[in-house]
């Protein structure tokens, strides 16, 4: 019996329920998109949204995006929201951890001042610092944007010190 691969004469399975970049089509959308984004993160604006239906690319476009970040450039992460029960303290502390802070805090407060320095710190390396947070939707707490728009007030002369992109539904 001939298999799937072997009949279709591919070197692997197609239609994966993963994302894989290698498979990026850069459409005229997404190059948009990507372009849009990109200048978002490099003038310091702060907050950039993506909105899209289910299956039009938006958490390959995060990380496409992420993996486009020079690292000599940025301090980039990708968070990817899994249930509707995320709390402000797991949001926060997640966010600390993957822009390098190691010993996080145990207050809202500790975390919040850890997260200030932190930011400096890599302004002052010359890092733009970029959190790319996808299914943003399950996001549901006023609570929750309150502590992203606090994030934002985080700022210098020259711009925010932290540029948040949020990928979720309509």
């Amino acid at each position: 019996m001939m298999d799937f691969l072997e009949f279709y004469n591919l070197k692997e399975y197609p239609f994966s329920t993963s994302i894989d970049d290698r498979f990026y089509f850069n459409s005229a959308q997404h190059s948009e998109a990507l372009l849009r984004l990109k200048y978002a993160v490099d003038t310091m604006k702060g907050l950039a949204v993506v909105v899209g239906d289910v299956g039009t690319g938006k958490t390959t476009l995060a990380r496409r995006m992420l993996n486009e970040l020079d690292e000599e450039k940025y301090e980039a992460a990708l968070l990817i929201v899994l249930h509707t029960s995320v709390t402000t303290d797991w949001l926060m502390r997640k966010i600390a951890m993957q822009i390098g802070i190691k010993d996080v805090g145990k207050t809202k407060l500790e975390i919040l001042g850890q997260l200030l320095r932190r930011l400096r710190a890599l302004h002052k390396l010359g890092l733009k610092t970029v959190v790319l947070i996808d299914e943003v939707q399950m996001l549901r707490s006023k609570e929750i944007m309150e502590e992203l728009r606090g994030l934002l007030n985080m700022e210098i002369d020259e711009g925010k010190l932290m540029t948040l992109v949020l990928f979720g539904l309509p």
